[in-house]
């Protein structure tokens, strides 16, 4: 996998218990993101998690990770209105698909870094 230049501006997990429908969501975050024109690292499949009982039921995780300039150029404003987007219209399409979606910030990193 080539990663993408830039600085990591967002990251978002996808979780569900089917597989088709989390590789669905996927491939229409992939396809939006391009359209938009934000670089994105592509689908990380992730560890699926398995609950027994009696029944097993898995979860299936994917990551996507979207990368730009900085955090104060046009790809950050491009990235809010593409997580707006996520939520309102790509998600409620695949139901039963759920993100969690995690920003980054310079101000975060920085301290970080100092603490270090």
């Amino acid at each position: 996998m080539v990663r993408a230049r830039g600085q990591r501006l967002a990251s978002i997990q996808l979780k569900g218990w089917i597989k088709q429908v989390i590789e669905a969501a996927c491939d229409d975050v992939q396809k939006s993101t391009t359209s938009i024109g934000l670089r994105t690292s592509g689908t990380v499949r992730l560890p699926t998690e398995r609950e027994r009982w009696s029944y097993a039921r898995l979860t299936y995780n994917r990551l996507i990770e979207i990368y730009g300039e900085g955090t104060q150029s046009h790809d950050a404003t491009k990235t809010v209105h593409f997580l707006r987007y996520l939520e309102h219209t790509i998600l409620p399409a695949h139901a039963g698909a759920r993100a969690k979606v995690t920003l980054f910030s310079n101000e975060l990193q920085r301290g970080y870094l100092t603490l270090l």
